[in-house]
């Protein structure tokens, strides 16, 4: 029997969206074959030789020096790639409305006829922020047409279709067996960083504004003088404002920044203690692969209460005296060598994001 080609819109092998559609292919690979379609580049990763073994056609890089006119440019190149190969089912990829409809108004003068648009965010990031957000709620009418409205959570349909009703909410899960806790991978991890006696403060992310690198900033200043406690931060680095202050600081010596790494659940092993300040998420999938390696995991008040999988979880208010009292207290109360009972493994797998998938996929929902 052959395999059923999805293309997914706007998503290269980068970032969270990614992350959540990667899990599920694995799970569905014997059914289904998932080509990717994006305005930025590929990066030749280990995940992306994955991707091509899996069979995936990985199509990016769409050259326009000017980020608006930018957009036309993928609008054309999308429309061109749907005519010449073709798909049942489209589905989009967006954290704002003007950026899914332009793959969805090229979607449709392809003529493809089951469109899937997905919410994976609550907010805006990036420059223009102004512009950015009128051209959001502008374009919002013009996707509300589609076929099958997803999202990640409450916030991130609201944010996007103004409503959670009749909305497919698509639960972000990962390879619960791949991101487990593994004692023997955090002793060789922490060895080779030099990092065996202290007790380290990790996140993952892109340090961009919704993650709040601000925040980070002001708990690394609060943390300088005590050199028990080390940062251990993961995601790219390059352009960080984040990075660049940490630098300039001769003080902060208790820092260290991995970039983009392909084996994220060794470096959450070595952690002892997780933590994601974001302003605004849709669901952020950093924050459930932590919950599932048994780090007690502490996120923000701004964030969707929907991210709890575990029982090692808290939720706080952007506040650094708070966050500094509760780093110190969970981040020596965790034993992650007993590690059974709590997770919430429904909210967590990827079993769960792969059956909603392909409920859609196959014409169930």
């Amino acid at each position: 029997m052959e395999k059923v080609r999805i293309v997914q819109a706007n998503l290269n092998n980068q970032g969270g969206a990614f992350s959540v559609i990667y899990e599920a292919q694995q799970k569905l690979q014997d059914e289904y074959v998932f080509d990717y379609f994006s305005a930025e580049e590929f990066i030749k990763n280990d995940v992306y030789f994955h991707l091509r073994e899996m069979g995936s056609k990985c199509i990016g890089g769409v050259i326009c020096k000017n980020r608006f006119l930018k957009q036309y440019e993928v609008y054309k190149a999308f429309k061109e790639f749907l005519k010449k190969n073709q798909y049942n089912y489209v589905h989009i990829h967006a954290d704002t409305a003007w950026k899914m409809s332009v793959y969805y108004l090229a979607a449709k003068k392809a003529g493809v006829k089951n469109i899937v648009v997905h919410s994976h965010s609550s907010g805006i990031n990036g420059h223009f922020k102004k512009l950015n957000y009128l051209l959001h709620l502008v374009s919002k009418r013009i996707i509300r047409r589609a076929q099958y409205r997803c999202a990640c959570s409450d916030v991130a349909a609201l944010w996007m279709y103004d409503t959670t009703k009749n909305i497919i909410k698509v639960q972000n899960g990962v390879d619960i067996d791949r991101f487990s806790y593994n004692g023997k991978v955090r002793e060789k991890i922490r060895k080779e960083l030099n990092i065996q006696d202290k007790t380290v403060i990790g996140t993952v992310g892109d340090f961009s504004y919704p993650k709040n690198p601000e925040f980070i900033y002001d708990l690394i200043i609060d943390f300088k003088d005590e050199p028990q406690y080390v940062f251990l931060l993961v995601g790219n680095r390059e352009g960080c404002e984040l990075v660049n202050k940490v630098k300039s600081n001769p003080n902060i010596k208790n820092v260290m920044f991995l970039g983009t790494v392909t084996n994220i659940p060794d470096y959450l092993s070595a952690m002892d203690v997780f933590i994601l300040p974001s302003r605004f998420e849709g669901l952020p999938m950093c924050a459930i692969e932590a919950q599932v390696s048994g780090l007690f995991t502490i996120i923000s008040d701004k964030v969707t209460s929907d991210t709890c999988c575990s029982k090692r979880f808290l939720q706080i208010g952007l506040d650094i005296v708070n966050w500094k009292k509760e780093i110190i207290k969970y981040s020596t109360e965790c034993n992650r060598e007993k590690n059974t009972g709590f997770l919430i493994t429904e909210k967590a797998s990827a079993d769960s994001t792969a059956f909603t998938l392909k409920k859609i996929y196959s014409g169930e929902i």
